[in-house]
């Protein structure tokens, strides 16, 4: 039965740059010297080949300006994957722009994405950073969905643990959504266009799917790799076949992090924390990615989103 009902597995390419940014560190050379692109991608592209997974990889705008990491996104694109728009800069923040601010993100990540061939329909705000104004900005630019809305009350809690993992609290940020938002349907939806975690109940012409980030049962916290890492197989399978059991489409999100090696101190110079797979090596990485995709994949009819938005749109 909990076959029938479909999954998304899509993955956020933030770049080692992009990464250490979140945690207020400086770049330095992690935007040439990128193992995110050049091992995470690779290795997560390899798990899903294995898997016959067709996910989806969220592209920020900024990476495509080096040759070599146009070459792996072109890689994925003959592969077949969809490729979404994660903004030009990976804002974390996104809200805190003005509306041209907001423009500027779209348009120029999807101009980068239209220039290696892709034609992106989905995008993804940098910390799940969703408004009314990025929603208009979206419909504006001809998207079919949106997938930055995380439904949980536990966005406070989560700032902090991000702050207590950066060491400090890091201002000019907007992470993990409003509170608001743990009232947002947990399916995909079509939300009114003033007011995000509101289904539409008029008749308009201007629409746009949303598609929720997935949360666990209970805490609803992220449906992540770092949040599923820990478990062993048998707690990963109990936890997706709940899930499954209440007929709802569920959105599973990878980061490219999560397929590179961090048992050397790539994010964190000094002291690295031992939570959310900093301290795992590569090796380590893949074997529980693996059962993670599998056991998904068990329990969901894996599904492209840009497809299931589109068909969506059409029967709404």
């Amino acid at each position: 039965m909990s076959a029938a009902v479909p999954g998304f597995v899509q993955v956020d390419v933030d770049g080692l740059w992009a990464v250490r940014d979140c945690y207020g560190r400086a770049e330095r050379d992690s935007f040439t010297n990128d193992p995110c692109w050049s091992e995470g991608v690779t290795r997560l592209d390899s798990v899903f080949q294995q898997a016959g997974i067709d996910a989806a990889f969220f592209i920020v705008g900024r990476d495509m300006e080096l040759d070599a990491k146009r070459r792996i996104a072109r890689k994925l694109l003959h592969r077949g994957y969809e490729l979404g728009n994660h903004g030009q800069t990976h804002r974390l923040g996104l809200t805190l722009e003005t509306t041209g601010g907001i423009l500027r993100e779209v348009t120029h990540g999807h101009r980068a994405l239209v220039q290696i061939g892709a034609k992106p329909t989905g995008f993804r705000a940098p910390g799940y950073d969703v408004d009314s104004r990025v929603l208009k900005t979206l419909v504006r630019c001809g998207y079919e969905y949106d997938a930055s809305l995380l439904p949980t009350f536990a966005g406070p809690l989560l700032r902090v643990a991000q702050a207590w993992l950066a060491g400090r609290w890091i201002g000019g940020r907007r992470q993990y959504g409003r509170i608001s938002y743990g009232r947002a349907p947990k399916q995909p939806y079509i939300p009114r266009l003033y007011k995000v975690r509101k289904p539409r109940f008029e008749r308009d012409a201007k629409r746009i799917v949303e598609l929720p980030v997935g949360v666990t049962p209970g805490l609803r916290l992220p449906l992540t790799a770092s949040a599923l890492f820990p478990l062993s197989r048998n707690r990963v399978r109990d936890l997706f076949m709940r899930m499954a059991a209440r007929r709802r489409p569920v959105l599973l999100l990878l980061h490219a992090i999560d397929g590179t090696d961090c048992s050397r101190p790539i994010v964190f110079d000094t002291k690295t924390p031992a939570m959310a797979g900093f301290r795992m090596s590569g090796e380590a990485k893949e074997r529980q990615l693996r059962m993670i995709v599998e056991e998904f994949a068990g329990c969901f009819a894996v599904t492209r989103a840009d497809d299931f938005a589109r068909r969506m749109l059409a029967h709404e």
